[in-house]
């Protein structure tokens, strides 16, 4: 019988000791736990910052944007559709790289810049333009 006392006393100190242990080890997690929750309260407290920053900004620049494209936006006759036509036909808009080389090349491409444009416009074809409150036009 006090073989078996020994081994309670054994064990019930051990596990009072597991015990403790736990618990020191439970208050330095719920103090990470802490210190990780105060950074991520703090981050979102910054990113509230910088988005009202940006949505003021943006209520600022956005009539400065609109004056800006108003006051640069061409009149309507300016543009000749025959014109801008043969422009990109031609491959005047294309990066280097793709642009026409050769003499006999650009030639092709400007008589079929001619012939497409002469029949696109001779059989009626009307261009309108859409303008959107002064800033932008589209054809």
């Amino acid at each position: 019988l006090s073989g078996s006392r020994q081994t309670m006393d054994r064990s019930s100190s051990s596990s009072a000791s597991t015990t403790g242990m736990q618990q020191q080890i439970s208050d330095v997690n719920n103090e990470l736990i802490l210190q990780y929750g105060g950074m991520a309260l703090g981050a979102l407290v910054i990113l509230k910052i910088i988005s009202s920053a940006l949505n003021f900004l943006s209520i600022l620049v956005l009539p400065l944007l609109y004056f800006y494209a108003a006051a640069n936006c061409p009149s309507n006759e300016s543009f000749e559709a025959k014109r801008e036509l043969k422009r990109v036909m031609r491959g005047a808009h294309l990066p280097e790289e793709h642009q026409p080389k050769g003499f006999f090349e650009q030639g092709l491409n400007r008589l079929a810049a001619s012939v497409t444009a002469e029949l696109a416009t001779s059989l009626g074809y009307e261009i309108r333009i859409n303008d959107y409150f002064g800033a932008a036009k589209v054809a």
